[in-house]
């Protein structure tokens, strides 16, 4: 009877020691249960793509996130220049690699109306980007394992128009998967950490966080200003999305503070019915974090850990070689830029997803 209550006790401590001292992450082996990919590797032309394709069969990756723009492949109306997106997805299939493509939501000058920025643009008529699409999705049928149109439309800063003008558009493509690639998931993405930061906020679920620039949004300034008009056309603007347009899953991004993101994660889950998918996470903020290569892998080993204690089946890492437009994270990667050597972090990529 002893040795089984001894038994019984040593699978008590062993079960607390995995769950109770961890921040909630609930496996502290080397090993994930979800698909590690990396979002954007460099994949442009055939150098890069030669350099990328034996870092990423190292890292065990077998998704990869890509970008797409309308106005590169239909610069003038109706001629249309597929060779660079041929290649591109021709590389992936005979690498193996499982695509889930971006597709910017800026297009060509002669299809945007006056509303426009450098990210985005509304388009004068919807039909010629119908056309656009299924063309796309005719050229390569069942060959994308995912599509989403847009990326972190909640702000106007990454889509100048309207909640009704982002979901019109979304909602063209996801239609024409269903007609002309019906293999293709279609991901509604993606949701900023900085916009998932404030929902929690204004949810009263975390008393502050930073954002990218370092700046700290605590509870006096949360309980000041969340009902104000500019926050508020923020939280409409994602209710109207999430109420009106199609998709089969939905897209998180997550940075920096790891410790917060089950509470982001559980928080979103109560706003959507559909399976959640991370495209991009990384860190650390260097404008509030320290930057030493030491420091990036013992916090890349918190974030990849951490999501696996989420209900998630695949996530992407931003991204393998650093430099971003974000310089919060301009220092993210696995591979330094210039040098192209591997960092410290890389080994513990390699390691957990192996």
């Amino acid at each position: 009877m002893r040795s089984i209550i001894t038994i019984l006790l040593l699978i008590s401590l062993i079960n607390c020691s995995k769950s109770d001292n961890n921040n909630g992450i609930t496996n502290t082996e080397d090993d994930i249960n979800f698909n590690l990919g990396i979002s954007f590797p460099p994949v442009a032309d055939e150098e890069q793509r030669s350099f990328a394709a034996p870092l990423l069969n190292e890292l065990n990756v077998n998704i990869i996130r890509i970008g797409e723009k309308w106005s590169f492949r239909e610069p003038s109306e109706g001629n249309f220049n597929w060779a660079s997106l041929d290649q591109r997805i021709n590389w992936a299939e005979n690498n193996g690699l499982n695509v889930l493509l971006t597709i910017q939501s800026n297009g060509p000058d002669w299809a945007c109306s006056g509303q426009q920025n450098t990210n985005s643009c509304v388009f004068q008529d919807n039909e010629k980007f119908k056309n656009y699409i299924e063309a796309l999705l005719q050229r390569y049928p069942n060959k994308i394992s995912k599509i989403q149109f847009g990326n972190e439309w909640q702000s106007t800063f990454w889509y100048i128009g309207s909640a009704e003008n982002f979901v019109t558009a979304n909602n063209i493509v996801y239609n024409a998967i269903q007609q002309f690639s019906p293999e293709t998931e279609f991901v509604l993405g993606g949701f900023t950490t900085i916009s998932l930061r404030f929902l929690v906020g204004c949810n009263g679920l975390v008393d502050e966080f930073y954002d990218d620039e370092g700046n700290l949004y605590d509870r006096t300034f949360l309980d000041n200003n969340c009902n104000t008009a500019e926050i508020q056309d923020v939280v409409t603007r994602i209710e109207y999305v999430l109420q009106n347009a199609n998709y089969d899953m939905v897209d998180m991004h997550l940075y920096d503070d790891a410790e917060n993101w089950i509470k982001y994660f559980e928080n979103f889950q109560t706003m959507v019915q559909k399976p959640i998918i991370i495209t991009e996470f990384g860190g650390p903020n260097v404008n509030i974090e320290p930057i030493s290569e030491d420091y990036q892998s013992e916090r890349l080993e918190v974030y990849i850990k951490t999501i696996d204690s989420l209900d998630v089946e695949e996530a992407y890492f931003f991204k393998l070689v650093e430099g971003s437009n974000n310089p919060a994270h301009a220092e993210s990667g696995l591979i330094n830029n210039p040098e192209l050597t591997k960092k410290i972090n890389y080994s513990v990529f390699k390691r957990l997803n192996n």
